[in-house]
């Protein structure tokens, strides 16, 4: 049957007759026909054997009737909303019968409009009594019953007082004093009948019933439990309530989701949502307090629950919960009887606050865990129960840091510590009574140790919320101690740096677990003091926060809080100084009491940051410390934001305890306050602070420096400063890393005795401190490294050189060189030193000593070489001859080529100033072999002047033809030019042609066009005909040659194209035509393969051959004076020169042998 028709259904029976009520109903059936086909088919006459234990048949029978009842009660509208024609007759046939119904009895009328209506209500007694003769025989019918339950609690719907024989208005005229109780307690107006009354009871009566057999059905007692919050006229939660328990007790428990969503729809008013919790248009802090709930009901069943559904259609309920605005003004709680009425029309049920928060709570800790954050959100927003709420908070974050919750909402960590420290912050005195010591617990969190262990009973109440206390806030790291003595077997030193690493660990671990909460926590807790009006202590919560977070961050909020803080009490004074000055200038006494009655009303804020006493006392007309208390409030502002920058010095400190550029910083400020006394005091806790294996920002010997500074200029205390130096120099009280380090210290503690003009002090110093004995005997490494201290050693050769004697100064080097600690600037000063001495022999053996610190390769040793032969050389001049050579000798034996050329010239300058010319020349033909490739040119090009300055010029051309040989093609090729030209000069034509012919192979005319511009010199000058072309076909030959070779693009130059590979024809073939000649074609014999032209001859004896074969061939044509002429057209074409004879007009012509041009034949070259 269809559910809607039941809930349409507005028509409740009438009094039962006072006939049987089955006989009743068959006297009612019997006139209409489709009903009595029902009837007799369910009787035993029917000849059916069990049809009345037909499920089928019944709800036929319960249909057919539903369809009349729906029939007779559509007419019944229309002529109760007067749309049918009363005048008039109206026919209407339901069941097989006949109703005409008319305002006039008459003849063929069967009803008139009441006689219609009575007619309605008996067959909706019909319906009753066949639904309970139905669910009689067949009691365990989910369906039957379901269908009987339904008509029941359609008959309730409150459409009922809008019938044609009630007058809702008419009726609430009349008894206004009735309807104003039933409001007051809360009774719906379709309940003041005493018939419908009798309708619930039989409708209760039908559910107790149903529950006998059915009792493991959910839809049922949901049903039921609907129908109770609903209808009930005592509308008591307890009665539903313990409907609820009932379904619990009997319903298996995988059906207690349905149930308890429905309850928690009942008592919070919340109903089920398929959107989450976050509400993405919320701000962050809007999302934590907004309460939606996720319904499962319609997810897993395709329907919501009956409480569910009925609220939805009457359209009450919330889709979420938000905080509740409380306004204190009395207009707002004035209201009228209207509006009782239109509230009375959106009636919601509702549960008493502990009903409801009992059964949250049971709903939190028996079924559903994670509800105790929305019981939390629940107590804030609509129960006002700040103090459950914290605790229930409390009682989450220990379940997070123990890992047992995870939050359904995706609430974080960080969220739900926000939340409990606002319900602490905004209500101190709910949090107090409900256990819950906000002090104790972020104490023992930013501390991150058990807060009861330093605030006694402030931890036991911290303990007795379930809070932070010593179950979640210790354990950060054990030790091995006794109660009354320390670390077994440690020492001092190991104990402070067990305290030093426990420490860090315990801020680190707290850091870890608070994250970025750390400055919030402590605004929030020095807020909770400040509105429970301990301003005092809040001040003193601020300066513990300040003294112990780490980041910037916090500090910028923690800092700006305190300000906003003395900035408020600055202003509440400043008002009630106002205020004062108002009051005195006031006529009498009672009018400075009334208003300071309307101060005190108005300006009741001020309690807060002032407190009742500090009003009071500000009220009184006799105070004269108020202007005293505004001039301290200011000047405990200023003071604090002067301290700003050393506080935010101390925070960087704090993260960092071994950063010396924020220690030196710290100094400094204290220096610009005038607080010398702060400053030293600043430096000497960095000595006990910073690590010198941390050490950051700076070296720690810069905090010693600066501290000794201070003393020495600040406060001008020169033995504090020889204190601090004797504690750091002679006592080791701090331990560097770094011997470099505590030399500066050393190095210091000499000055400052030197600007004392203290010499012997500053030379003992000084000589101590490279003695390896500044330590002691258990010094630390940087103090036994302090022998090696080039700082230290230079600054004692400076004392001894200009304090000392020369004997102290002597040991002083020799004990540096025997230690290895020189440098070859100490030797070569100390070598200066004995010579302005005119200790000359031990100059020579401190240079002796020193190369024998210093070998090649050494870069030293070239220095300490070359001093010492100078100075040698310029003590002795020309005597001791061998000894000067056995000390070139020496040298010239280890050293590398990179650095032997100068040694090679001071030894050949030498040898021809005191020695032998040939050793000279001999030294240098060493020099041409042992220096590198890039200084060979140099040197032969040397070796080869002086060869010719003191044995002649030809004894060069040995010298020329091995550095031909030895050089690179470059270099070679300029050798030979000025071999060439050395024979030019000696007039030898014919060895320089030679040799330019040599060269020619080593010299690319395409990079080296210097080589051929002198070449082509030369045969202008001293060559003919012939050889002229001979040169121009070697030079096609050689560059031919270049160019079937691939370069490399960086031996070309950078960015320079690509050079293609070129064959010997094609190369010929580019020349002759740059040149303006035809290549001559030679015939190509069949069966043969053409012979390739040698481009490069690479020995010179050939070329010489090729030379003298090419003499005779044109001797004959050639004259002995003959002069060769070549224009300047001619010689920019390379075209070959004609010969001119001043004897003879008709010269004779002779052509020229094909094998001058090589293969080339020229054509027109010789027409002139």
């Amino acid at each position: 049957m269809n559910d809607k028709s039941h809930t349409s259904k507005i028509m409740t029976p009438s009094a039962p007759s006072a006939l049987d009520p089955i006989a009743s109903s068959l006297s009612t059936v019997v006139s209409y026909p489709s009903l009595v086909t029902h009837e007799q088919s369910l009787s035993l006459s029917s000849g059916v054997i069990g049809a009345c234990y037909d499920v089928s048949s019944w709800m036929s029978y319960l249909e057919s009737v539903d369809d009349a009842l729906d029939s007779l009660m559509e007419c019944h509208a229309k002529m109760a909303k007067g749309d049918a024609k009363l005048a008039a007759v109206t026919t209407l046939d339901v069941a097989g019968r006949t109703f005409r119904i008319s305002l006039h009895v008459a003849p063929g009328i069967t009803h008139t409009p009441t006689a219609f209506g009575k007619e309605i209500r008996q067959l909706v007694r019909v319906r009753i009594v066949i639904g309970e003769r139905a669910v009689s025989l067949l009691p365990g019918s989910y369906k039957l019953w379901r269908c009987h339950l339904l008509f029941l609690c359609g008959l309730m719907h409150d459409q009922n007082v809008n019938s044609a024989s009630y007058n809702a208005s008419s009726y609430l005229n009349r008894h206004k004093d009735l309807l104003n109780k039933c409001q007051r307690q809360r009774i719906p107006l379709y309940l003041l009948s005493s018939s419908r009354q009798r309708h619930y009871h039989l409708t209760i009566s039908a559910f107790e019933r149903s529950l006998v057999r059915l009792h493991k059905s959910p839809r049922l007692w949901l049903m039921y439990a609907s129908f109770l919050s609903l209808y009930d006229p005592a509308r008591s939660p307890s009665n539903v309530r313990r409907v609820y328990d009932r379904m619990l007790v009997a319903l298996p428990v995988s059906q207690h989701e349905r149930v308890w969503e429905e309850i928690v729809a009942w008592v919070t008013g919340i109903l089920p949502s398929l959107k989450t919790n976050q509400d993405p248009t919320a701000s962050r802090a809007e999302k934590g307090m907004i309460l939606r709930r996720r319904g499962m009901h319609k997810v897993k069943y395709g329907f919501e629950s009956p409480l569910v559904e009925e609220w939805r259609k009457r359209g009450w309920g919330y889709d979420q919960i938000t905080p509740v605005q409380h306004d204190d003004d009395d207009d707002n709680n004035n209201h009228t009887d209207e509006d009782d009425h239109d509230k009375n029309n959106f009636y919601l049920p509702t549960c008493p606050t502990e009903t409801a928060l009992r059964i949250l709570r049971r709903h939190a800790s028996c079924f559903d865990t994670t509800f105790a954050e929305d019981l939390s959100t629940l107590c804030i927003t609509t129960y006002q129960r700040y103090g459950e709420a914290a605790s229930l908070l409390l009682r989450l974050l220990n379940n997070v840091d123990n890992g047992s919750f995870i939050s359904p909402n995706g609430t974080t960590r960080h969220d739900l510590w926000l939340r409990f420290a606002d319900v602490c912050t905004m209500h101190p005195l709910e949090a107090k009574v409900a256990g819950v010591d906000f002090d104790a617990i972020v104490r023992a969190v930013l501390k991150g140790q058990d807060g009861g262990n330093k605030r006694g009973g402030a931890g036991a109440g911290a303990a007795h919320s379930g809070g932070i206390g010593m179950e979640h806030g210790e354990g950060f790291g054990f030790q091995v101690f006794d109660e009354s003595g320390d670390a077994f077997g440690s020492t001092e030193e190991q104990q402070q740096q067990q305290q030093q690493q426990q420490q860090s660990n315990k801020q680190e671990l707290v850091n870890h677990r608070l994250g970025e909460m750390e400055g919030t926590l402590w605004t929030r807790l020095a807020e909770y003091h400040v509105r429970a009006g301990d301003f005092e202590l809040a001040r003193s919560v601020y300066e513990e926060a300040l003294d112990a977070i780490t980041r910037v961050r916090d500090f910028s909020l923690v800092f700006d809080a305190y300000v906003r803080f003395e900035e408020g009490v600055i202003e509440a004074l400043m008002e009630l100084m106002e205020e004062d000055e108002e009051d005195e200038e006031g006529n009498g006494e009672e009018g400075g009491r009334a208003k300071a009655k309307g101060v005190r009303s108005e300006d009741e804020d001020l309690d807060i940051l002032l407190g009742d006493d500090s009003l009071q006392n500000s009220l009184n007309d006799d105070n004269p410390g108020s202007s005293a208390d505004v001039e301290l409030a200011i000047s405990r502002a200023e003071h604090l934001t002067s301290r700003r920058p050393l506080l935010l010095n101390r925070v960087l400190l704090r993260q960092n305890p071994h950063n010396v550029g924020e220690w030196i910083k710290r100094s400094q400020l204290y220096v610009k306050l005038n607080e010398i006394d702060l400053a030293a005091a600043a430096l000497e806790e960095a000595l006990n602070s910073v690590s010198s294996r941390k050490a950051v920002n700076g070296s720690p010997s810069t905090i010693v420096l600066t501290l000794v500074d201070t003393h020495e200029n600040k406060q001008k205390n020169i033995e504090a400063a020889r204190d601090v130096l004797d504690r750091i120099c002679s006592k080791n009280e701090y331990d560097f890393q770094d011997s470099e380090d505590l030399a500066q210290c050393h190095a210091a503690w000499v000055e400052l005795e030197l600007r004392q003009e203290n010499w012997d002090m500053a030379l003992n110093l000084a000589r101590r401190a490279v003695s390896g004995s500044a330590g002691g005997k258990k010094g630390s490494k940087a103090a036994r490294g302090l022998s090696r201290s080039l700082r230290l050693w230079n600054l004692l050769f400076d004392l001894e050189e200009s304090l000392g004697t020369i004997q102290t100064t002597k040991d002083a080097y020799g004990r540096a060189l025997e230690w290895k600690v020189a440098t070859p600037s100490h030797i070569l000063n100390y070598a200066s030193f004995l010579k302005d001495k005119k200790y000359f022999e031990e100059s020579f053996t401190a240079y002796e000593r020193g190369l024998g610190l210093f070998p090649f390769p050494h870069p030293g040793a070239t220095l300490l070489w070359k001093n010492y032969l100078t100075e040698f050389l310029n003590r002795y001049e020309g005597s001791k001859t061998p000894r000067v050579r056995e000390l070139f000798d020496r040298c010239l034996a280890d050293c590398p080529p990179e650095a032997s050329p100068e040694f090679y010239i001071m030894y050949g300058e030498y040898e021809e100033k005191h020695g032998l010319t040939k050793r000279a020349l001999s030294v240098y033909e060493r020099m041409c072999n042992a220096v590198p490739d890039g200084e060979k040119f140099t040197a032969f090009r040397l070796y080869i002047a002086k060869a010719i300055q003191y044995i002649g010029i030809t004894s060069a051309r040995p010298i020329y033809e091995r550095a031909i040989s030895a050089l690179e093609d470059g270099p070679a090729a300029c050798i030979c030019l000025e071999y060439a030209k050395m024979e030019t000069g000696l007039r030898e034509i014919d060895r320089a042609r030679t040799v330019l012919l040599y060269g020619a192979q080593l010299a690319d005319p395409r990079r080296d066009p210097d080589y051929w511009n002198a070449w082509h010199e030369f045969e202008v000058s001293h060559g003919n005909e012939e050889t002229f072309r001979e040169m121009l076909r070697v030079k096609r030959s050689v560059q031919a040659a270049f160019s079937t070779v691939n370069y490399n693009a960086a031996e070309m130059g950078s960015g320079a194209p690509k050079v293609e590979t070129l064959t010997e024809d094609s190369a010929l073939q580019m020349i002759a035509e740059s040149e303006g000649v035809e290549v001559e074609k030679k015939p190509v014999v069949g069966g043969f393969v053409q012979a390739k032209r040698t481009a490069q001859k690479a020995d010179l004896s050939e070329i010489e051959k090729r030379a003298a074969k090419l003499r005779q061939i044109t001797a004959a044509s050639t004259s002995a004076d003959g002069e060769i002429d070549i224009d300047d057209d001619e010689v920019e074409d390379e075209q070959p020169p004609t010969k001119r004879s001043n004897t003879a007009s008709n010269p004779k012509e002779k052509s020229i042998p094909a094998a001058v041009f090589g293969g080339i034949t020229a054509t027109g070259n010789n027409d002139s």
